[in-house]
């Protein structure tokens, strides 16, 4: 060992009693839980968590091997869009899209997909609810219905295996950076535990898709901001797909640095590259945890 390395041992080592004690001496005395806030109603954002004891510690959590995070363009006003959008698209690298799909607009979606066979369509037919909706609920949502789609097959194991490999849950990310992470990552750990509870051993995940929607202002570029902030706690929280949402075109978006986002983090920043990136983080392995347990807990009700 060198030794100019024995210096790192004189320092004291830290366990979080130690770290409590500190933030509630900043705070006059005031206890740690007088920062929590309670977030859109759902779940409770404490400022620090530390890890509990091994034995009541989740179970990993499984992901795509070789995870790199797909990438495309959502329209939710499918009625609204022109040819040259897509092909302006297209011309930027984007062959990926998704449709929010009605009754008034199945006709334009159908001709959509004739006039660009090349291109990777995926059609949603989520129907439009209040923002309060979203977030825990929109994933409720998607399981129950996969529950009762596994529960109306016949089963046996070809049966199964065709299910989970052309499944997909799709939700919308929204503005809470590490509440996104976490949720997106006990969606995971809460479909892991539903297949067990089905006596389902197939681990395969199914794809994870997540649409990120993107607020316009003409006068600025706040919109790369916030679409960066959004893209990249969705790679983390362990998308597969991962869809811009828009509800119509203008030229103050400059999709092309939209675009330019995915490429930094598809090619540059190789964060898709590792599984589960923030593993491990005291915090959001906890709050993880909190979450997929809220989730279970709902769905057993």
């Amino acid at each position: 060992m060198n030794s100019s390395s024995l210096i790192f041992d004189k320092f004291k080592k830290t366990n979080p009693s130690d770290w409590v004690k500190a933030a509630e001496k900043e705070l006059n005395g005031k206890p740690l839980e007088s920062l929590n806030y309670r977030y859109n109603d759902e779940i409770m954002m404490p400022p620090v968590v530390f890890s509990g004891k091994e034995d009541k510690k989740m179970k990993p959590i499984v992901w795509r091997k070789n995870h790199v995070c797909q990438w495309g363009i959502s329209f939710r006003h499918t009625e609204m869009i022109k040819e040259e959008n897509i092909e302006f698209f297209i011309s930027i690298g984007i062959n990926n899209f998704k449709l929010n799909v009605t009754e008034k607009t199945k006709i334009r979606a159908d001709e959509l997909k004739r006039l660009f066979p090349s291109c990777q369509w995926l059609d949603d037919y989520q129907k439009e609810r209040e923002p309060a909706d979203f977030f825990i609920q929109q994933i409720l949502e998607n399981f129950q219905l996969a529950i009762s789609l596994i529960q109306g097959l016949e089963i046996n194991e070809r049966n199964i295996n065709n299910f989970l490999t052309n499944i997909y849950f799709s939700r919308e990310i929204n503005a809470n950076y590490l509440f996104e992470i976490s949720l997106g990552r006990a969606q995971r750990i809460v479909w892991r535990n539903i297949l067990k509870a089905l006596g389902i051993n197939n681990p395969a995940p199914p794809l994870f898709i997540s649409t990120l929607p993107v607020l316009r202002n003409k006068f600025n570029d706040h919109f790369l901001v916030e679409a960066t902030a959004k893209t990249l706690s969705a790679i983390l929280g362990g998308s597969d797909f991962i869809y811009l949402e828009f509800d119509e075109i203008t030229e103050e978006m400059r999709a092309e640095n939209l675009a330019h986002i995915h490429n930094i983090f598809t090619m540059e920043s190789s964060i898709g590259e590792s599984i589960d990136p923030i593993a491990g983080s005291f915090y959001l392995d906890n709050l993880t945890t909190k979450i997929a347990k809220q989730i279970w807990d709902k769905l057993k009700s």
